[in-house]
Parts: C-alpha cells; structure tokens; sequence
C-alpha cells in the first residue's frame, strides 16, 4: 500500500498546475475515504519532510521539483 508521502507525490504529479495544500488535502481524503481526514496542517508537513522532491511557490502552492524545468 502507498504512503501518505506517495500519493501526495502522485497527486501532485498529477496536476496539471501547482496545488495548494487545501487541494491536496481534499483530494487525498477524497481517495482514502475509508481512513481518517487529513488535515492541511498534516500534510503541510508532508510537503515539508519532501523538499528534496517538492517546491512551494511563492503564492504558497506546491508543485514537483522535476516539473519546474
């Protein structure tokens, strides 16, 4: 089974423009509905623990580190 860091990672692999954390949060609880909600202060510090691989914006979006090419 993915890890909470895989599917953001996924998701924003996904997106076709950079998300904010809200966007990530909903998306994320909307796939794992059978678990307990995330909230947008946890996955935060997700993205935090993932700055090798994502990159806020200044606008306070993220997006993947290999799409800003």
């Amino acid at each position: 089974m993915p890890t909470h860091e895989e599917h953001i990672l996924r998701i924003l692999g996904e997106a076709t423009d950079p998300l904010f954390p809200s966007e990530i949060t909903d998306r994320l609880n909307h796939e794992l509905v059978a678990g307990a909600a995330y909230t947008t202060t946890e996955i935060v510090s997700c993205l935090k623990g993932l700055s090798e691989e994502v990159a806020q914006m200044p606008d306070g979006r993220w997006m993947l580190k290999r799409l800003m090419l």
